[in-house]
């Protein structure tokens, strides 16, 4: 392969890594990347013109500058200010990849092969970024030398430039190692600027996905056949750290409450809006729900300070038991907040100025929402798992329905009257308002959970998707049976909602968390109990509610990829100036109280003395390298020196083969064996090294420099 095939294959591959940093973090479209990639290919099959034209220039002139404007329009009209930009650079790629006849042209692509790093350095918070990161910054290295040389030659002129291109193709190997070794050196500078440079904060907002398009299992509303296409799905949407692990399974089973809904028509629940409004109060730090304006919680006194406890519910005995847990969610498209029902109060975990800005507010049916920037969001919650027996809601009977739950009372006008008899025959003769809802869900257990719910041939049009679940398919998905369960118990007269949120979480090991995946969305119902509030039923048959555990395909590989990409997040991505002291505190700097650096010197030393003994290792073995070649130089050196005083001096711009011709063509003394030498120092010098003949060199330059 030739130095110019190296260049353009280098050009190709550097652009390639910077493009696929940007892809990974979404802000590139497929359908622009593979168009781009079209045109490049193209560039490569068409025959490179040693000149381009001035036709063409003021071709591709127009097209940048058409590009530029209709970029510029994107971005202020649709907003679309990262995507236009985006393809915009695509464009520059493609008209230097069509016009790269010199090295500056390649200098270009490297540089817009740069912008397209640091771009995903901002939007790609995976860890294929250090991955590609690392590869693309040798490749550039390599690139950078390549375009160097080749650049030197168009300077110095054609016959420089054949002899650089010889010298260069022979000498590939030693290329690759030297920028090997710059990237190393690049990647440990930075690193370490890294570890030590003050940090401000600012990781969980660049960690965000930022591209507009967003998947997850959970929506902000519920629509029958919506649950069941991401059943399969086991992407990690929230990483959630109970404060006491002690006697948690390694599957928990916590209804993880989003979004609470309670106007149903034609298959779709919505919320009204004119149910239960959820204030807040600030209760230590957390922000507690104050339904009626009685806060859910009160400080308690605990070791080590206070924290927040659930206030006693009558008739509820397990009432003031609760869990804490803290909770980092990924961004979802949407500004509901998750927590264990039934959630006491959330309180938002700061990392800087930019996560100050974020406020927790109230919304309606006890939904949780949060102002923030794009980006995840961490924070604790305090909640009561526990629910009350069926003992304790048989106690209560039949309880008043005021004018305060109308809202969960709505029925559709055009519900057929099939559905309210099923639902009067299945109340019928209940003690108590447990007892209905028990039968019902006794009725609705004995249907069967699927993920694949195909309309019946024989269904009549305009039919309610729940009557055709209740009387035709007797199928469906946990969306199909809570919206089931609350039709049936509104026509029966109790007050019931829709809330959509995940079904608990799988503990990953590796990485000491419960992992919330697409596949825990679900949907269930929770009915009113007077003075009990709002009680959790299920009527989703167990194997539905964890269809989705066997989501991953490999389950431990996942696990481990999950904890690897947490890590991630949490150690660089996240790597603020609290865990910055921290570490150099563990090297042994710390800060007095008169704000004045101590350092603990054997601490220090030691950590140092292993990077001095690790560097020496290192430079020892080079040096071991790197004697020959300098005593090879030597005996050149010499030889050069000889022919000088004969009159010969070797020119800057000609290799040692080059001035050994010159020299032989003058018909100098030795000249057969100064071409023998010049050619064997050339291998010895700049070829792959292995087995190199450095006797035969020096025999060589004895018989030279014995000459009168």
């Amino acid at each position: 392969m030739t130095l110019h095939q190296l260049r353009d294959r280098l050009s190709v591959i550097q652009i390639t890594l910077a493009c696929a940093t940007v892809l990974a973090g979404g802000a590139m479209r497929w359908s622009s990347f593979i168009i781009a990639s079209g045109f490049v290919t193209l560039a490569f099959y068409r025959r490179l013109p040693p000149e381009t034209s001035a036709s063409t220039q003021r071709g591709w002139t127009i097209l940048v500058f058409l590009a530029l404007l209709a970029s510029t329009a994107r971005a202020l009209l649709l907003g679309e200010l990262l995507d236009a930009g985006v393809d915009f650079l695509l464009v520059l790629v493609v008209q230097r990849f069509f016009n790269r006849q010199r090295a500056r042209e390649h200098l270009q692509l490297l540089a817009l092969g740069a912008l397209f790093v640091v771009i995903g350095a901002v939007v790609n918070t995976g860890v294929n970024f250090p991955v590609l990161f690392a590869i693309y910054l040798v490749i550039t290295c390599m690139a950078l030398i390549v375009n160097h040389l080749l650049s030197e030659g168009e300077r110095l002129g054609r016959r420089v430039q054949l002899e650089v291109t010889r010298a260069g193709t022979h000498s590939q190997t030693t290329l690759w190692r030297a920028s090997a070794s710059v990237a190393g050196f690049a990647l440990v500078g930075g690193l370490c600027v890294f570890l030590v440079f003050p940090r401000f904060g600012v990781g969980m907002f660049l960690r965000g996905a930022m591209a507009e398009e967003r998947r997850s299992g959970f929506s902000g509303d519920v629509e029958l056949g919506g649950f069941g296409r991401i059943k399969t799905d086991a992407t990690v949407v929230a990483r959630m750290r109970p404060q006491d692990r002690t006697g948690l399974p390694d599957r928990l089973t916590w209804y993880l409450r989003g979004s609470s809904l309670d106007r149903y028509e034609a298959g779709r629940w919505t919320q009204s809006r004119d149910g239960e409004h959820t204030p807040l109060r600030r209760v230590t730090m957390f922000d507690v729900l104050a339904p009626g304006g009685v806060a859910l919680g009160r400080p308690v006194l605990v070791e080590g300070g206070v924290d927040l406890g659930p206030i006693p519910v009558p008739g509820f005995a397990r009432s003031t038991e609760s869990v804490r847990a803290q909770m980092i969610l990924e961004d979802q498209g949407v500004d509901v907040l998750f927590a264990a029902s039934d959630v006491i109060g959330v309180g938002l975990v700061s990392r800087g100025a930019i996560d100050n800005r974020n406020r927790i507010r109230g919304g309606y049916n006890r939904e949780l929402h949060v102002e923030k920037l794009p980006g995840p969001i961490q924070y604790e919650f305090v909640s009561r798992v526990a629910m009350p027996t069926t003992a304790e809601l048989m106690a209560m009977g039949h309880p008043e329905v005021n004018d305060d739950l109308a809202a969960f009372l709505q029925g559709r006008g055009e519900i057929s009257p099939e559905v309210t008899a099923l639902a009067q025959r299945l109340t019928l003769g209940a003690t108590s308002r447990a007892d209905a809802v028990l039968r019902i869900i006794a009725h609705l257990r004995t249907f069967q959970y699927s993920l694949d719910v195909a309309e019946p041939e024989n269904a009549l049009i305009g039919r309610d998707p729940v009557e055709t679940f209740l009387f035709e398919t007797q199928a469906g998905h946990c969306e199909y049976f809570a919206t089931a369960l609350a039709v049936l118990l509104r026509e029966a007269g109790v007050p019931t909602r829709i809330v959509n949120g995940y079904y608990g979480a799988h503990y990953n090991a590796l990485g000491d968390f419960y992992a919330v995946r697409q596949s825990d969305a679900h949907s269930w119902v929770e009915v009113h109990f007077g003075s009990l509030g709002w009680a959790t039923f299920d009527p989703t048959p167990d194997a539905g509610r964890l269809a989705g555990d066997d989501a991953a395909r490999w389950p431990a590989l996942a696990q481990a990829l999950d904890a690897v990409r947490n890590a991630y997040l949490e150690y660089v991505i996240d790597y603020d100036l609290q865990k910055q002291l921290s570490l150099l505190k563990g090297l042994g700097a710390t800060r007095s109280q008169q704000h004045s650096l101590s350092i603990d010197w054997k601490r220090t030393a030691l950590g140092g003395g292993f990077v001095v003994v690790v560097a020496g290792l290192v430079f020892l073995r080079r040096y071991r390298r790197a004697a020959p070649s300098r005593a090879e130089q030597r005996l050149y050196a010499r030889v050069l020196g000889r022919y000088a005083a004969l009159g010969f001096a070797k020119r800057p711009s000609e290799s040692a083969p080059a001035w050994a011709r010159r020299v032989a063509s003058a018909g100098a003394p030795g000249s057969d064996v100064l071409t023998k030498f010049a050619r064997l120092y050339d291998t010895v010098r700049f070829g792959p090294g292995a087995a190199a003949p450095t006797h035969e060199l020096r025999g060589l330059a004895r018989q030279l420099l014995r000459r009168r």
